[in-house]
């Protein structure tokens, strides 16, 4: 019979000629019954520290006694405490700050117990036989503290470092508080990703290690690195990345292959690790020349804490955010109002997961309404049967090419529908009413914008009561809203479908939907009697530029894979928009994040009469009337066109102006 060949166990044999320390680690961390033995382990070197401390501190005393009493004393006491502070059921792999507060506790507890054991027994058990027992006493502590604590971050460690060779390589752009943390979760959590390294252009964070992985040159330094360190995939862990840069490290992964994807900034994780669950890809509005305006959330809570909210237009882009932010700031009740029973259904149900998701912690009663605010008196009930204190009106049509084709109907539901909403509100119990409006109102070249200036004008009509707070807000393109130029582009890229272009010079100001609500509700918390709050938008966008960087986002190349085709400027399109017009730059006062116009004098009633004229030429369908009445209300509306300038150096004036007044 053959003499059996001894074997390692299978989890413990070597890839060479040395069994690594992790394999010993994994293998005792996977004994059945490691629950008992772990405690064991933590006796034994409780033990071996009480010893360890006698040592050194009688290893030259010629006679110093028996150390068994002394020994005893310290298995006993600690025994006792660590039974009590249940050390035996922390966890090894995970020890944190926490396990260690608990040790260091009952390090320093120990110490007067085992001198009150050796103080009250009887010999041999007696703490006068002992020469400075303060000395050995701290030691002990100091030595059972470094072997408890010792043995777990051990384990901890090689266990970690035991970890599959194809993981996906990771480079983090930024060593920042929000670079380390997600270092810190890839590190620590199962996953499939390593990260191997950051890069950051603080000039004293380089060379430096954090976390035990280095930071390997500056932003700049890319794609070298990542052909140096294979790396299979870029996130951006940096709050305030310049877009510039953005841009730059998009091209820097396109050209070398790699995805870039980037950790949200501090508004979207609130309440979220900053780990790889929120890593998302990047978007258009991290692309946004200026920084994200911050607003005063607290100013705004203030005035909807409790109130009775009507949002007019609740199921489209910007109106269902309005009832999302407004449920958030505490409305008692919030009031859904829509004329499409989809929208207004889906705007309910996305309601409902937010309060069953626990995002706010009140009461709030959701009420849809399917009305349309062309319907006076459906419109009049609704106000009298619920009493809204807060009013923000968001219903229009805005889509400038089919309004040009419709005149009659933006006449109807822009015009008469806000001499609805707002007379009705001047004579209830409304206390704010806050008007959405469009940069396409300054000097408009559409029917769309006329009839958004005009809504405007019916602001500034209505001011008279004094307890009413009454306000305009004015903002350009917003990003993701529906029909806008962003989902148009993005559908054609994702079908690979040509993006068509009106204009390669064509520029516009854009924001995200989250910066225009939480703009029509600070407008809303600072009131006013017809002014017309405009945000500081900083600089516009190239509308060919805005495409490049879709194409971009999504992996693609502009002209190779993405072919930009030009259809020409539509009717109503405007070459550039302003934000002010020429009357308003002059007064304007600029307030934190947005200018604010003053109201423009004019006759209140025949410019009410002449808008009474406009909506029955809208209802009777007379469309050459209601473009003479548009012109009237409106004279720029008719004005000749200016000269063909640059769309960009035009902007540059008003830019320059508005800084003269900031």
């Amino acid at each position: 019979m053959a003499k059996p060949v001894f074997s390692f166990p299978k989890i413990l044999r070597p890839q060479g000629a040395v069994v690594p320390a992790r394999y010993f680690v994994d293998f005792i961390l996977r004994l059945p019954r490691l629950e008992i033995l772990k405690p064991i382990l933590d006796l034994i070197l409780i033990s071996v520290g009480a010893a360890w401390a006698w040592v050194v501190s009688y290893g030259q005393v010629t006679h110093p006694g028996s150390p068994l009493p002394f020994l005893i004393a310290v298995v006993v006491a600690r025994t006792l405490i660590y039974f009590t502070l249940k050390l035996h059921r922390t966890s090894w792999l995970h020890v944190s700050r926490f396990e260690v507060m608990w040790l260091v506790m009952s390090a320093l507890v120990g110490a007067p117990m085992i001198a009150l054991l050796l103080w009250v027994l009887p010999d041999p058990f007696t703490l006068n036989k002992l020469t400075r027992p303060e000395i050995i006493l701290s030691t002990e502590a100091a030595f059972y503290l470094l072997l408890l604590f010792g043995v777990r971050i051990t384990a901890r460690a090689l266990a970690h470092s035991k970890r599959p060779h194809n993981l996906r390589r990771i480079l983090i752009i930024g060593a920042g508080q929000k670079g380390r943390s997600l270092a810190y979760q890839i590190q620590e959590t199962g996953n499939s990703y390593q990260a191997v390294g950051f890069l950051d252009d603080d000039a004293a964070k380089q060379k430096r290690s954090f976390r035990g992985l280095k930071v390997l040159g500056r932003i700049s330094d890319l794609r070298d690195v990542v052909l140096r360190e294979d790396v299979q995939e870029v996130v951006v862990a940096i709050d305030a990345l310049a877009p510039e840069h953005l841009r730059q490290i998009l091209t820097d992964g396109e050209q070398s292959a790699i995805p870039v994807r980037i950790l949200p900034p501090l508004r979207e994780l609130i309440g979220v690790r900053p780990d790889l669950k929120a890593v998302r890809e990047v978007r258009m509005e991290d692309l946004l020349p200026r920084p994200e305006v911050e607003f005063d959330t607290a100013e705004v809570s203030a005035y909807l804490k409790g109130r009775t909210v009507l949002v007019t237009g609740g199921g489209g882009s910007i109106g269902s955010e309005l009832c999302r932010q407004a449920l958030r700031a505490g409305a008692e009740r919030l009031l859904v109002l829509g004329r499409g029973e989809n929208s207004v259904f889906e705007a309910l149900q996305d309601l409902s997961d937010l309060k069953v998701s626990g995002e706010f912690n009140h009461s709030c009663e959701i009420i849809p309404i399917i009305c349309d605010v062309r319907d006076r008196v459906a419109l009049k009930q609704t106000f009298e049967r619920y009493h809204p204190e807060v009013v923000f009106h968001a219903a229009a049509h805005k889509h400038v090419p089919l309004m040009e084709q419709y005149p009659c109907e933006a006449v109807k539901n822009n015009v008469l529908g806000t001499l609805n909403v707002v007379e009705l509100a001047s004579q209830g119990h409304v206390k704010r009413l806050v008007l959405v409006s469009t940069d396409k109102a300054v000097a408009p070249t559409s029917v769309m914008g006329a009839t958004k200036r005009i809504t405007e004008m019916i602001i500034q009509a209505h001011r008279m009561r004094k307890d009413f707070n009454i306000v305009c807000v004015r903002f350009g393109n917003v990003l993701g809203s529906r029909g806008s130029v962003v989902p148009t582009m993005t559908r054609q890229i994702q079908r690979r479908m040509p993006v068509t272009l009106t204009d390669p010079e064509m520029v516009r100001f854009f924001m995200t939907i989250p910066e225009a609500v939480q703009l029509i509700l600070q407008a809303g918390a600072v009131g006013g009697h017809g002014e017309v709050f405009v945000l500081d938008m900083g600089r516009p966008v190239r509308i060919l530029d805005l495409a490049h960087d879709l194409i971009k986002l999504h992996g693609l190349v502009p002209e190779q894979d993405i072919q930009i085709n030009i259809i020409g400027k539509r009717p109503g399109e405007k070459m550039y928009e302003e934000l002010l017009t020429v009357k308003e730059s002059v007064s304007a006062e600029k307030r934190g994040p947005f200018y604010v116009a003053a109201t423009q004098p004019f006759d209140r009633d025949e410019f009410l009469h002449q808008v009474r004229l406009l909506i029955r030429g809208g209802e009777e369908g007379k469309e050459e009337e209601v473009k003479r009445l548009l012109c009237q209300l409106v004279p720029e509306f008719c004005q000749p066109a200016l000269p063909n300038k640059q769309p960009l150096q035009i902007v540059e004036h008003v830019i320059n102006q508005a800084m003269v007044i900031a």
